[in-house]
């Protein structure tokens, strides 16, 4: 009886080892399923937006091939914003953004958390994450100080000097003129990439139930910084963040091709040229109502890393049978 009793706990002993291995693998596979989560914005004639959609008028594509739909909602959800204004706007532009300040800090709701950060040749933080809406306007309140900056021109001092083109920076000498000297004033840096890579940075550690986006207000000019736009991008996309802009000193050729437009279309976000004072208020309010009422579409991907990736997959997300603009981030990066 001593041998079978024995035999008996043995073989319960391996049994349920057994079952715990089992458990222990069936968990590890599905720790490596990841959902991939889309916020989408949707717009119709006018840039106005369409709320009503459900799951089945969607359609997703990761590097072309279909996906199922798994979570969809269209609740509002909180933000966490990263406010970004360059301290280099012209005298004109930064007096208008000056006299909208209330509306920008008016424009966040009791349950969102912002952040405020100014930038021209260095990036300060002005404010950590509050939800506090007096420390987030005296943050805010801080540009008032700014006093403006004149637009950089090519200058050629003395009585040689003839104005013509540039190189690179340098004035061209022309033909018998070897020997001048044609210097120009150094030039201010305006570190935008920086400015964002260091948000994009906090807003990674946020929680992950708000939607986390930059709101950047600039003319869109960027020199000097450290960070080139694609480490800019992949950080965006690897932290979920979305850039939103108010782009002002903007002529009207430029908006398209400026580097503001190039962040919001990179990651679903949005951009708004203003240079009124009203439109600028109201560019504030549109963006995060915008960002707080997205369509937030999850799937499994069916795709598979092999090797040591990560691997960065592009999105597409389309309305179906309907002609409407879809603003969502490009794609992402699969790891392993």
């Amino acid at each position: 009886m001593g041998r079978k009793a024995t035999f008996v706990r043995f073989c319960r002993l391996a049994l349920l080892l057994l079952a715990i291995n089992a458990s222990a693998q069936e968990y590890k596979i599905r720790a490596k399923v990841d959902l991939v989560e889309v916020p989408v914005t949707v717009k119709g004639s006018g840039d106005k937006l369409i709320a009503g959609l459900t799951k089945n008028d969607f359609v997703v594509f990761e590097d072309g091939r279909r996906q199922t739909i798994a979570n969809f909602t269209s609740d509002p959800v909180p933000l966490s914003a990263a406010v970004i204004i360059e301290s280099g706007l012209t005298p004109g532009s930064l007096s208008k953004i000056q006299q909208t300040l209330s509306a920008l800090a008016g424009a966040f709701s009791e349950f969102d958390e912002v952040a405020v950060y100014r930038y021209g040749k260095f990036v300060t933080r002005l404010l950590d994450f509050s939800k506090e809406p007096d420390q987030i306007l005296t943050a805010i309140n801080t540009v008032r100080e700014l006093p403006g900056t004149t637009p950089q021109e090519h200058i050629f001092p003395g009585p040689f000097s003839i104005p013509g083109p540039v190189i690179n920076g340098a004035a061209v000498v022309p033909p018998g003129q070897v020997g001048v000297i044609v210097t120009s004033p150094p030039k201010t840096s305006y570190v935008l990439n920086d400015a964002i890579f260091a948000a994009a940075s906090d807003l990674g550690k946020r929680e992950r139930n708000r939607r986390r986006i930059v709101l950047v207000i600039s003319d869109g000019g960027s020199s000097g910084s450290e960070h080139s736009f694609d480490d800019v991008e992949q950080s965006l996309l690897e932290k979920s963040v979305q850039v939103y802009a108010v782009g002002v000193d903007q002529p009207f050729p430029y908006k398209k091709l400026s580097i503001l437009s190039d962040y919001a279309r990179t990651t679903g976000g949005d951009v708004f040229f203003e240079n009124s004072l009203k439109g600028i208020e109201e560019s504030y309010a549109s963006i995060t109502e915008e960002a707080r009422n997205q369509y937030a579409i999850g799937y499994l991907s069916n795709n598979e890393v092999v090797g040591a990736g990560p691997v960065f997959r592009e999105i597409s997300v389309e309305v179906v049978g309907r002609n409407m603009k879809v603003l969502h981030r490009k794609g992402y990066y699969q790891y392993p």
